[in-house]
């Protein structure tokens, strides 16, 4: 059975939506567990789960059961389902959780998440520019840093070009470059 990264991607993201939180942690670990278990009555290992989210190095692919499971999780019948629709929605064009730059007016602004437990608010300043105004759990971005990206996709990593950190500029950061952003949301004025 081919699986390729994205589809992993894919589940992964969704899985989160359904948990209501990011798979981050040990504890994300063990809620998904208990509650896989609550709703289908069928047991998945904490090990098991670190492994599909890439929380520990583990080169093997996961099984169709494990697949199966997480996708019944999500509301569809085995993975073959999901895959399939996955393969319908990500050919051709981005999915609705897409931000583009060029939609965005001066002072918009902008929240985004990424794993593990990264948060940023950022302000559009024109011309694909952001600033960003708030992060947690980053260690490259800061508040009052600028960069420009052309957009922003749950399940992508967002490309921020021309980086500057007060005077200094820095080199390409790709934001969720393992698991692409989690949640993106334009903030109602």
């Amino acid at each position: 059975m081919n699986i390729t990264e994205h589809e992993i991607k894919e589940l992964i993201r969704m899985v989160e939506t359904k948990l209501g939180r990011p798979l981050a942690a040990p504890v994300d670990f063990s809620l998904l567990s208990l509650e896989i278990e609550k709703t289908l009555n069928e047991t998945i290992s904490i090990s098991t789960i670190k492994r599909l989210v890439g929380y520990v190095n583990d080169e093997h692919k996961p099984s169709v059961t494990t697949l199966n499971l997480l996708a019944r999780y999500v509301g569809y019948s085995n993975w073959m389902a999901l895959q399939m629709q996955i393969d319908d929605t990500t050919s051709g064009s981005l999915n609705e959780d897409v931000i583009q730059s060029s939609d965005l007016a001066e002072g918009d602004e902008v929240e985004f998440e990424w794993l593990p437990n990264r948060y940023c608010h950022v302000k559009y300043l024109g011309k694909h520019r952001f600033e960003v105004v708030e992060v947690t759990g980053s260690k490259h971005l800061h508040p009052g840093d600028t960069f420009e990206t052309l957009v922003m996709c749950v399940g992508q990593p967002v490309m921020a070009t021309n980086h500057i950190h007060g005077e200094e500029q820095r080199p390409v950061y790709i934001i969720g470059r393992r698991h692409g952003l989690s949640v993106l949301r334009k903030i109602s004025k």
